[in-house]
């Protein structure tokens, strides 16, 4: 019975990759445009399309080994008993069943490292369009790239990395330049927390740079406790529920329509990969905003209450 809750669970997991991979591959073919697309991502795209015809077949094998092991199984309870040829026929099947499901998850990891590879390329344009949009395109695009940074999916029992969803980095961890990051900063006489991308780490501290191109105060030099890095990978709550903010712990989350974040009580964890958390911001007046979704990439957790304030020398423009 072992053996059949995991073929079912690993059955699970498989179909809820199949659907990702397909609905991530109509978004990127539904948004090519033809002749504007550079020769890395044509490249990538060409393999993927290549990829979608190794599926089926795979998937047709082992629906047929699953479809031998069940009719095998049935007759096995209608005898009442197993017989040494029917038991080691079942544990052929299903040694065959599990190293066809291997090669299964192996060419849809592929294609997904396909994807996401597809995905960095774009987002690198959404970056550069970022910095000469409007405001309301400004953030349509930064809503973008939180879908865009890819779904962790787990190997057997393997247990969701830092970075995935609201698994905290490692102590030691310095984020990359051009990644994403919360900062608290001093930007007119106020301290927020605001959405701002990692230039360098020099001398144990951050050089940032705020995203929105308005502010005339851009770039920060930060102690590394004002500075906490988004989520790297989306978390999904069927393959890994731990990888969230639990209802009623106060995080902090980007408002929206704005690129600061400020403190929110958690009503409800995103029910897909998908979704947001649904989440009730906190005003200076103790009292709840109505009911909003903050997208899993900009909620991180609240910070302690000894880093809420800094002093004015512990944060220089450069």
């Amino acid at each position: 019975m072992n053996i059949v809750n995991q073929r079912k669970t690993n059955n699970i997991r498989r179909q809820k990759e199949k659907k990702q991979i397909m609905a991530m591959t109509k978004s990127i073919i539904d948004t090519t445009v033809a002749g504007k697309e550079n020769s890395d991502e044509q490249t990538l795209l060409a393999k993927l399309f290549k990829s979608l015809f190794n599926v089926p077949p795979i998937i047709a094998n082992n629906v047929s080994v699953i479809d031998i092991i069940n009719t095998t199984q049935e007759l096995v309870i209608k005898k009442g008993m197993i017989d040494p040829e029917s038991q080691k026929s079942l544990i052929s099947f299903y040694e065959t069943a599990d190293l066809e499901t291997i090669r299964e998850e192996e060419v849809i990891r592929k294609m997904l490292e396909l994807i996401y590879e597809v995905r960095n390329i774009r987002h690198q344009k959404i970056k550069s369009l970022l910095q000469s949009q409007r405001s309301s395109t400004f953030l349509k695009l930064l809503q973008v790239t939180a879908m865009r940074i890819p779904v962790w999916f787990p190997k057997h029992d393997e247990q969701p990395p830092p970075l995935c969803g609201a698994i905290e980095p490692l102590p030691s961890y310095v984020a990359k330049s051009g990644d994403l990051v919360a900062a608290l900063v001093k930007q007119s006489g106020e301290e927020r927390w605001i959405v701002a991308e990692a230039v360098a780490f020099k001398n144990g501290k951050y050089e940032v740079e705020d995203i929105d191109v308005k502010e005339t105060n851009r770039n920060f030099t930060l102690e590394k406790i004002y500075v906490k890095p988004l989520p790297l990978m989306r978390a999904d709550p069927v393959t890994c529920p731990d990888a969230f903010f639990p209802c009623n712990q106060f995080v902090l989350a980007m408002y929206p329509q704005t690129t600061c974040f400020f403190k929110a009580l958690v009503k409800a964890s995103p029910k897909t990969s998908y979704d947001g958390y649904e989440v009730l911001f906190e005003d200076d007046f103790n009292q709840y905003t109505i009911m909003m979704v903050v997208s899993q990439r900009f909620v991180v957790s609240f910070p302690s209450l000894e880093i809420l304030h800094k002093d004015d020398e512990m944060v220089v423009e450069y």
